[in-house]
């Protein structure tokens, strides 16, 4: 496909690469930090900093990584046939961009902490103050696996230096390059056509672009606007995890800045793709995963395990040792401790009793429960799905509800099968 993007600024994601070090068949970017892959992190913080068209890089694990992104109108892929670096994966775009005259922020898929507000004020000033060129760099306690940025005596960027090539002097420099470029198009494709693999890994280094549009006497800078945290590059399990760290408590924060109550942050883990309303509390040891929706006025956990698919409306409590997983909880509906709740509706003032469970799946297929409104279930009952417990209806503690046997509105019912009371074996 030739000339197919006319729409910017324009976003280029190199995510090619198979990260050996995570000893993984995933491709690299797929990994997940809270919930999430990180390529979907990289793509929401272009789209948010401006742009209007994004093209994905892909080589290792390409389908995986387009099957990850189906969903994601405005995301276009281009193979990397030949693993030669980055400057060679850039190139790569070039006929989807032919044609294309403007901006193109250049990222990388495994930074997963790169924020949309940064990178948008880089967009803006390269586009302000006409550069062909603007790179996002950050100061760093520790500069290691980083290239460095080197400048002259007036601080003027002269070029980028990978750390394979530095000299002991260079490898001391602190501030380094997060490979955060806006690039104008079309005069990147000139210097890109310049580049050659006299390095020490025998690859074409986009970073070597910014040093040859100086010899080609166009206008490039690079500023400090990106935080260390900003940058972290997750090329381990160890680096994995401290993405997670710092991505849960971005989240944690705002949540609690929107009104919710998050008792020990360091002991709850929540997704990224949650939604919390005010006056929720959340206490300790307590796991959101997936798309779940929580009202206000709620309370959750402790120990609690809210899989996705999950909706608490408001003022519903999922308390101690409580999963649940594709279901809702109406207004005011209680599970307040050892329950699982999978496929199922509870409805508005019901209340779910220590060590109920849904028995939803037969092994082939999951089956609904639908909990009426006012509905009251006992300690220990098991109700085999499908099944439906009619309005204000009774299931005594122990109780085992056979699938089709619905319990009808103000029923009681008790034993192994569930009978009425009164009603023979």
């Amino acid at each position: 496909m030739s000339g197919a993007i006319m729409q910017g600024p324009v976003a280029i994601i190199l995510a090619a690469g198979q990260g050996k070090r995570m000893r993984s068949d995933r491709a690299k970017v797929l990994h997940e930090v809270c919930g999430q892959p990180m390529i979907r992190y990289v793509v929401d913080a272009a789209r948010g900093a401006g742009a209007k068209s994004i093209i994905v890089v892909v080589g290792f694990g390409a389908d995986q990584v387009r099957t990850a992104l189906a969903d994601e109108p405005d995301v276009h892929f281009v193979t990397q046939h030949r693993q030669l670096g980055t400057g060679d994966a850039v190139i790569a775009c070039r006929p989807l961009l032919d044609g294309y005259r403007g901006p193109a922020l250049v990222l990388v898929g495994d930074e997963p902490l790169l924020r949309a507000g940064p990178l948008g004020d880089l967009l803006q000033r390269q586009q302000f103050e006409q550069l062909d060129c603007l790179m996002g760099t950050a100061v760093v306690p520790d500069p290691s696996g980083f290239g460095r940025i080197l400048r002259d005596s007036a601080g003027r960027f002269l070029r980028i230096v990978e750390q394979r090539d530095c000299t002991p002097e260079e490898a001391a420099i602190r501030e380094i390059n997060p490979s955060c470029y806006v690039f104008e198009l079309p005069i990147l494709w000139d210097a890109l056509g310049r580049l050659d693999t006299s390095n020490a890994q025998g690859e074409y280094y986009l970073t070597d672009a910014p040093e040859l549009l100086i010899q080609m006497d166009r206008s490039v800078s690079a500023v400090p606007v990106l935080d260390a945290e900003d940058v972290l590059g997750v090329n381990t399990r160890e680096h994995l995890a401290e993405a997670h760290v710092v991505m849960q408590r971005r989240i944690q924060s705002r949540l609690m800045d929107d009104g919710v109550s998050i008792v020990d942050p360091r002991n709850t883990s929540i997704d990224g793709r949650a939604e919390i309303g005010p006056e929720t509390t959340i206490y300790p040891f307590t796991v959101i995963s997936g798309r779940v929706r929580i009202g206000r006025g709620c309370r959750v956990g402790p120990f609690s395990h809210l899989r996705d698919g999950t909706v608490l409306e408001d003022g519903a409590e999922a308390g101690a040792f409580v999963e649940v997983s594709q279901s809702t909880l109406e207004p005011g509906s209680r599970a307040r401790h050892l329950a699982y709740l999978g496929n199922a509706r509870v409805g508005e003032g019901a209340n779910i009793g220590a060590g109920t469970i849904t028995a939803n799946f037969d092994g082939r297929v999951k089956a609904q429960t639908l909990i009426e409104p006012g509905a009251f279930i006992g300690s220990g009952a098991v109700l085999i799905a499908p099944v439906t417990i009619g309005r204000g209806a009774t299931v005594g503690a122990g109780a085992v509800v056979p699938k089709g046997k619905d319990v009808a509105p103000g029923q009681t019912v008790v034993g192994v099968p569930a009978r009425p009371i009164g009603e023979s074996e």
